[in-house]
């Protein structure tokens, strides 16, 4: 028999994001194209890869180019932790028959009418009451049979844009002119009243990890703005909250990767909100790392590669994030940020308005004024350290003309 010695490492197609996935990858030997846009594409790209390819976000372009490079430089897997790729990714894959959770799989976490569909008779799932709304009328018959609240969000939606809880009539009658400009665009589901958690998994092979459950605190809009890593739940609590995950991957066929699950659990037990094959946003993967020792993308890496996931050990018993949101209108004054950063237990600070920018209506995760992170022993003390850090931050606004305020 004759020594073939030992495997070629892996080409690997990376489509958007920072260094760290790519250099992981190089760690192990991959040889890395990174794919993004000339404007995300800085220095530090660079030294993470040894080829680029840079487009435009067209979808369309991605494919057709991707497929056309394969063919010189073959791709062993395409891979993302971005949004905005997700879709793109898996449409190469299938195209070019690769390893990796396939388009449908994508779909069905993409578009929350087609989950809602598969969860409906998928064992371990409880199913939630929603209907894709095709007409105005559709709205009121759904709000008469689920009762009031009910809750309205694009079916292809992140980052809390564009949700509506209708609490009466008139938010109905409101929302139902919404549905005439955009039939098709919106669902309308049951609303789920309870603390509200995501699960941070990896799936390997079709076994899903879960790395750690956050708890979330929501705002105006149900608009995310703080999250502590572990979530302060007893271990009947967490136990169900995995189970939940693990059946809602299993039902869309959900094989490898980090996967993001949103949970609220009612009085009737956990229902899952949406879920995403993609890490955390919000800071929530700096959350795990910093209490678990676990990066995703690091874990990515290694399963790409065919080699150990790599040793774990978190500095920090707990961990949290607090967003900064401010009156609409035009920024006057940012101050504070300074005992901010020197506050105790703060390792990440994120200002993100200055003077003279415009602050929107909280409609949005896009809508808040920055974050803080700070860790702890315990998630009460995390928490009470990014909360008191991010009071110490004053953003002052004053009414925007109406030229300057931006669209809802």
């Amino acid at each position: 028999m004759t020594d073939t010695g030992p495997a070629a490492a892996p080409t690997v197609l990376v489509l958007g994001g920072g260094t760290r996935l790519p250099k992981a990858l190089r760690a192990h030997g991959c040889h890395v194209v990174y794919g993004g846009t000339l404007a995300e594409f800085g220095p530090g790209h660079r030294d993470a890869c040894d080829e680029a390819l840079l487009l435009s976000d067209d979808g369309e372009a991605w494919l057709e180019r991707a497929v056309a490079l394969h063919k010189a430089v073959p791709f062993d897997r395409v891979v993302t932790v971005r949004e905005r790729f997700l879709t793109t990714a898996a449409r190469i894959r299938d195209a070019l028959g690769l390893q990796g959770d396939p388009l449908r799989t994508v779909l069905l976490l993409k578009d929350k009418a087609l989950m809602r569909e598969a969860l409906a008779d998928a064992p371990g799932t409880p199913a939630v009451r929603a209907a894709l709304m095709r007409a105005p009328g559709d709205l009121a018959a759904f709000a008469a049979r689920a009762g009031l609240p009910v809750v309205l969000k694009p079916r292809d939606g992140s980052g809390s844009q564009g949700i509506q809880i209708l609490r009466d009539t008139a938010d109905v009658e409101r929302a139902a002119r919404l549905v005439a400009a955009v039939p098709d665009a919106l669902l309308a589901e049951e609303f789920l009243d309870g603390p509200e958690y995501s699960v941070e998994s990896f799936s390997r092979a079709g076994e899903h990890e879960v790395l750690a459950v956050t708890e979330k605190f929501t705002g105006d809009n149900a608009v995310e703005i703080g999250h502590v890593v572990p979530a302060r739940v007893d271990t009947a609590r967490y136990e169900a909250l995995a189970a939940a995950t693990r059946s809602l991957l299993d039902a869309v066929g959900l094989t490898e990767g980090p996967a993001h699950t949103e949970i609220i659990v009612t009085p009737r037990g956990p229902r899952v909100v949406e879920s995403h094959n993609r890490p955390g946003g919000d800071g929530i993967i700096d959350l795990v790392r910093e209490v678990t020792g676990a990066d995703v993308r690091d874990l990515l890496a290694a399963h790409v590669a065919g080699a150990r996931p790599p040793a774990r050990s978190g500095a920090a018993g707990a961990a949290a994030t607090w967003f900064l949101t401010a009156p609409p209108g035009l920024v006057t004054e940012v101050t504070g940020w300074e005992a901010a950063e020197a506050s105790p237990g703060v390792v990440d600070t994120d200002p993100d308005v200055a003077p003279g920018d415009t602050v929107p209506e909280l409609r949005g995760s896009d809508d808040r004024c920055g974050s803080v992170i700070a860790t702890a022993d315990t998630p009460d003390e995390a928490l009470a350290r990014a909360r008191a850090a991010a009071a110490r931050v004053r953003i002052t606004t004053r009414p925007a003309p109406a030229e300057e305020t931006p669209a809802p």
